[in-house]
C-alpha cells in the first residue's frame, strides 16, 4: 500500500505495510490495555520507518513534523498512565477522562476526581 506524505514543498508517495498483518488480526486479546499498548507502539513504529525514509530523502521538514507528532502522542500516553496509576479506577478513570472533551487542560484534577467520584 501506499501513503502519501507531504514535507521538502511536495508531495511524496512511500510504501506503507498494512496497519496488521492477517496473523496480528487473528490476536484474541486478553487484556484491553495491551492491545491498546501494541496498537500505540505499531503506530510509533511506523512513524519512525516514515522518518527513516524521509531522513533518507533530504525531507527534514516533514521529518520534524512527524516527531513533534509522536512526541506528544507519547507524553499524552504517558499521562494517561500516570493517571491510570494513581487513581483508585485505574484505566476507568482514564476512559472517563478521555471522554469528557469540553473541559480544558486547566481543569484535569477536576476532571480526575469527578471520574473516581
Amino acid at each position: 500500500m501506499m501513503k502519501e506524505i507531504r514535507g521538502g514543498g511536495g508531495r511524496h508517495l512511500v510504501h506503507k505495510k498494512k496497519n496488521a498483518s492477517k496473523k496480528e488480526k487473528d490476536v484474541t486479546w486478553r487484556f484491553k490495555g495491551n492491545r491498546v499498548q501494541f496498537e500505540f507502539n505499531e503506530d510509533i513504529a511506523d512513524s519512525l520507518k516514515q522518518i527513516d525514509w524521509c531522513i533518507g530523502h533530504g525531507k527534514t521538514g516533514y521529518c520534524r513534523e512527524l516527531i513533534a507528532e509522536k512526541m506528544a502522542n507519547i507524553k499524552k500516553r504517558n499521562k494517561l498512565i500516570r493517571i491510570a496509576d494513581t487513581s483508585e479506577g485505574g484505566l476507568d478513570t482514564v476512559k472517563l477522562y478521555e471522554s469528557n472533551h469540553v473541559a480544558s487542560d486547566s481543569e484535569d484534577e477536576a476532571r480526575i476526581n469527578r471520574a473516581e467520584n
